[in-house]
């Protein structure tokens, strides 16, 4: 096995172990918190900007500064609730359930991560390199980064290659007609 092997295997060996530390419930909670966070910053974010700034005109510091203390906030807020959670769950003694089922999520979420660190490979050279073609696990990730590609715009997945093949052509030129000339060396000029 390579070094692409081993960092993707750690990339899930440690998401699961996280998962299996914190828990179903911690590891569900920090998700929803950072979703939950995100789209409270997207859809709120510039109104608390503008109640950051004091003339009615919001600069790029305001805006910044409301989007982050939403982020912010939202996160903070979530993971206090979900750490509630957690312990009226350790309190009915079902701790042992809960540190099983986060060690799924957290094998799901680490393939997911996984996934995603496969696809962004696709957009360099790395899948003709012959690591990559070698691989044993990389195989096992990219009928999920394939799905992945499938949801981005086609003129970026159009540029995710996952199979290491050379492209043989840019389909951004033309086609060179069967009459052209090659170019022409630039002349040298003695100074």
């Amino acid at each position: 096995m390579g070094a692409i092997d081993w960092v993707l295997l750690a990339v899930v060996v440690v998401s699961a172990l996280f998962g299996l530390m914190r828990g179903f419930v911690g590891v569900l909670a920090s998700l929803i918190a950072w979703l939950l966070a995100g789209w409270a910053a997207f859809h709120f974010g510039g109104d608390v900007g503008l109640m950051l700034s004091g003339d009615g005109e919001i600069g790029a510091g305001e805006l910044f500064g409301g989007y982050a203390l939403c982020f912010i906030g939202v996160l903070v807020v979530v993971g206090l609730v979900g750490w509630l959670v957690r312990k009226l769950v350790q309190s009915v003694g079902l701790s042992g359930l809960d540190r099983m089922l986060g060690l799924v999520l957290g094998v799901a979420r680490g393939a997911f991560v996984a996934c995603v660190l496969v696809l962004l490979a696709g957009l360099t050279a790395m899948p003709r390199e012959p690591e990559w073609q070698r691989s044993q696990v990389v195989p096992v990730f990219v009928p999920g980064a394939q799905w992945m590609r499938a949801w981005l715009p086609e003129w970026a997945a159009e540029h995710v290659d996952l199979d290491g093949r050379v492209p043989t052509e840019h389909p951004e030129l033309p086609p060179a007609s069967p009459d052209a000339t090659p170019a022409l060396p630039a002349p040298v000029s003695e100074a």
